[in-house]
């Protein structure tokens, strides 16, 4: 018998029922079977890499197409909202109002009703107020900007009432592009547009400003005794630019100043007021004018004196005015004295001439002064 044969002849072992392993076949079967786990784990790898990537495009076609773009209608309605900051010196100030809306299409800014800024100038001082009916707030920068029926009200005495201020709260200083009233110790002036500078201490009216200065009686000075003006009557004064230092005025660009009919101008002018006993710079009390510096085409007159030169100034210790440069007076009769320095006394009405151009008479007494 061929040994072979019997090796390779399962049939009778399996007719004998006879068991025996299939080594080889099942050695296949197995390297089949991982190949094909292998194909499928390819597959599966595959298509999750596709199905991810269908979603990521799927997701981005989504936010372009659907988007999420800001709608400027969008907003947020906040009800009796409270905004609080610092300014750069450390006080403290407070923003409420009726309503704060916040539109998608400006994140920092809020839409005020009725606003309220409480704040103080310096510290130790009282609360001072700026209410309008409508404004808005960049939360940011501290920038308030207010419109319509606006009212300054300060702690030192100043109301003042606008269509429009923009506060830089943080800088303590507010600007505005309309016109502006104000009353307080300075008087009662309106300016075109403003500022309100130097933590809300100097007032600047711009682009044409009007004022009226009226004396305290109790302080009011002695007869004659305003540049000649005579008596304690209302001052009205007119220039393109009015600067509020506190006890100083600034005048800028034809200024004209009048009293009781006597008319004074000039380019620029500087007023100096009294500061009121017992008063302070964070409570500011002014009395009658002291001392005024006129430059630039100075021209003092009144129905009886008339006295032109470079500069004026006027002195109220001294009761004296002097002028200087190209001085030319004219008196009522006509006389006409030119000369290079005038010094008046507004109580004698002497006036005495230095660097005479024209006449013997070096000093002369003008008659009147309006009176």
């Amino acid at each position: 018998m061929n040994s072979s044969a019997t090796i390779t002849d399962r049939s009778v072992s399996e007719g004998l029922g006879l068991w025996e392993p299939k080594r080889a076949l099942t050695l296949e079967a197995a390297r089949a079977h991982t190949q094909r786990i292998k194909v499928m784990r390819y597959i599966l790898m595959g298509a999750s890499i596709l199905l991810v990537g269908v979603l990521i495009w799927q997701f981005m076609s989504d936010r372009t197409s659907l988007g999420y773009e800001d709608d400027p209608t969008e907003s947020v309605k906040m009800v009796n909202p409270r905004y609080s900051g610092r300014t750069s010196d450390g006080l403290p100030f407070y923003l409420t109002s009726d309503t704060a809306i916040r539109r998608q299409a400006d994140r920092n800014t809020v839409a005020l009703d009725k606003p309220v800024l409480e704040f103080i100038r310096d510290a130790g001082a009282q609360s001072s107020f700026v209410l309008a009916e409508t404004g808005s707030y960049n939360d940011m920068d501290k920038i308030l900007n207010l419109e319509s029926d606006v009212n300054l009200e300060t702690d030192d005495g100043y109301i003042c009432d606008t269509i429009h201020a923009r506060i830089f709260n943080r800088d303590k200083r507010i600007e505005g592009d309309e016109p502006i009233d104000c009353k307080g110790e300075f008087g009662t002036v309106t300016g075109q547009t403003y500022a309100i500078e130097d933590s809300y201490k100097t007032f600047i009216f711009k682009d044409g400003m009007t004022a009226l200065i009226k004396q305290d009686e109790a302080a009011a000075p002695e007869e004659d005794d305003i540049f000649g003006f005579g008596g304690d009557g209302p001052i009205n004064i007119v220039a393109d630019k009015g600067i509020y230092y506190g006890t100083r005025t600034d005048l800028r660009g034809d200024v004209k100043v009048v009293q009781d009919g006597a008319v004074l101008t000039s380019d620029d002018m500087d007023i100096y007021r009294i500061r009121k006993s017992g008063s302070t710079d964070d409570s500011l009390k002014l009395g009658a004018i002291r001392r005024i510096e006129a430059e630039g085409n100075f021209h003092y007159v009144t129905e009886d004196n008339d006295i032109r030169g470079d500069r004026g100034v006027y002195e109220r210790d001294k009761k004296i005015m002097t002028v200087t440069g190209n001085v030319v007076v004219i008196q009522p009769g006509g006389n006409r004295v030119e000369t290079q320095k005038l010094i008046y006394d507004t109580r004698t009405k002497e006036v005495q001439f230095l660097g005479q151009k024209a006449g013997d008479r070096n000093k002369i007494v003008i008659p009147g002064s309006g009176n």
